[in-house]
């Protein structure tokens, strides 16, 4: 599983130019939670749930189902920023079939659902999108 948070933190790492998520969160993603403070506009990722998948006619799984969450916050009054930030993130992570996964094929990285919101009080845009990754021992 570490491979996989990895892969995930490498391949946004390794993401170029002005519109990349990278350069547009200021290299600020985090796994689980974010440091307390950070500095806005940071993205943060987790693992909601992984599930072994199963091959019909076989004992043993070969196959692991995760469910990613990232989340992308920014403070800015104006949810231009944020949803630029987003778009370069989903631009990024949709179909992505590439994530270097030692050991692993990864098969697909599937969008199931996404969401904005803003906090009242503090005024905090949250971008939420959760994926389907599917990968298989190699």
């Amino acid at each position: 599983m570490q491979v996989l948070f990895n892969s995930i933190y490498n391949k946004f790492k390794g993401s170029t130019g002005a519109d990349s998520p990278f350069v547009l969160l200021g290299g600020r993603l985090y796994f689980t939670e974010a440091p307390q403070e950070s500095v806005y506009p940071y993205g943060v990722y987790s693992l909601i749930s992984d599930v072994p998948s199963w091959i019909f006619g076989t004992s043993e799984s070969t196959m692991e189902n995760y469910l990613i969450q990232f989340n992308v916050f920014d403070d800015n009054s104006s949810s231009t920023d944020v949803n630029t930030a987003s778009k370069a993130l989903t631009d990024l992570y949709d179909w992505c079939d590439d994530l270097n996964t030692s050991g692993y094929s990864n098969i697909y990285m599937k969008r199931e659902m996404s969401n904005l919101t803003r906090e009242a009080e503090s005024g905090v845009w949250n971008f939420f999108v959760q994926y389907r990754v599917e990968t298989q021992v190699k």
